[in-house]
């Protein structure tokens, strides 16, 4: 949803209207379920999918058609996925999906809505936008309010929709991915930022050079952050036992630093670059200082999976794969 949410932002940045199609219930077995979203442009293009086949292809042709009408408003739909119409169309699934179709105007209130929902799950942060809908000649959203903090309630997985003969109403929760620290910025870094973001975690850099850790230089990141020193470096971060850290500084004395103030969180995964001479210095250090040996077995190091990586982008594509083997359940 992160990758969802900053494509929309780009293109009403860039001045163009779209439709947002969203599926809002399901019945019987359907290919996406309620939450699954899609963007479609003008040209008929998307971002994002609700589930292929039949219901792409309606909701495609509806909200083209919504975006050339003057005034866009809302419009919602069944598509009809029974055993009859789906083996006329070659697709294996029953059931029926409802698909909610709003026009987003760059200038509009849901257009607002999305860059604060952006902002929120680029900084780590939960939530719900609720967004209602009223019956005139046609559906229009009047309302979109994007709660967050204690004015939010718990999200669930999945929205709530309440639809009545004059108003509609939907509730979406907009979750950020796991955090992926990512310690220095140099060559490693660059390429394991890239990685990271394209699956799917929330990537933060953080350098004590601001020559290095900058947005310019990290497109893709969620946020870059200059550290004043590496020391306490993660006092600031509401590391979660769901976040990531990786450990890739211009130094052994940095990589420990790190290191130890990595280990009294309790992250999901630590990892750090380097050879195992240098791994059991560092231990040997820590170990002095009153690190426990299992703290020390949380590390992972040398990083990455062993499939021979060399060079920054094969270093980076190894972590990366290491990465989604302990999100996965399937790495210590």
């Amino acid at each position: 949803m992160k990758a969802f949410v900053r494509s929309v932002c780009g293109l009403l940045d860039q001045g163009e209207a779209l439709t947002l199609a969203s599926v809002v219930e399901s019945s019987g077995s359907t290919p996406r379920s309620s939450g699954a979203k899609m963007a479609i442009r003008r040209d008929g293009s998307i971002i994002g999918t609700v589930g292929g086949g039949l219901a792409e292809a309606m909701a495609q042709r509806d909200g083209q058609a919504l975006l050339a009408q003057a005034d866009g408003t809302s419009a919602i739909s069944f598509v009809d996925m029974t055993q009859k119409l789906t083996a006329e169309t070659d697709m294996i699934c029953g059931g029926g999906l409802y698909v909610l179709l709003e026009v987003v105007k760059p200038d509009g209130a849901c257009a607002a809505a999305y860059r604060e929902l952006d902002t929120l799950m680029r900084t780590g942060k939960r939530g719900m936008l609720e967004t209602s809908f009223r019956k005139e000649e046609e559906w229009l959203a009047h309302d979109h309010k994007v709660l967050i903090g204690a004015d939010a309630p718990e999200p669930g997985k999945t929205p709530i929709f309440e639809r009545g003969e004059e108003s509609m109403a939907l509730h979406e929760p907009f979750i950020p991915p796991a955090p992926l620290y990512i310690f220095g910025a140099g060559h490693v870094s660059l390429f394991t930022a890239r990685v990271g973001a394209m699956v799917g975690f929330r990537t933060v850099v953080l350098d004590d050079r601001d020559d290095f850790a900058n947005v310019e230089r990290f497109p893709e990141a969620d946020q870059v952050v200059v550290l004043p020193s590496f020391t306490g470096c993660c006092a600031d971060l509401d590391v979660g036992d769901d976040a990531f850290i990786i450990i890739v500084t211009r130094g052994h004395l940095h990589d420990k630093t790190v290191l130890a103030e990595a280990l009294k969180t309790p992250a999901k995964y630590v990892g750090m670059i380097g050879s195992k001479s240098k791994r059991d210095k560092i231990y040997d250090t820590l170990l002095t200082e009153g690190y426990t040996q299992a703290d020390i077995d949380r590390c992972h190091c040398p990083i990455g999976l062993t499939i021979g990586a060399q060079t920054p982008e094969e270093i980076a594509i190894s972590i990366g794969g290491e990465l989604i083997q302990v999100r996965s359940g399937n790495g210590k």
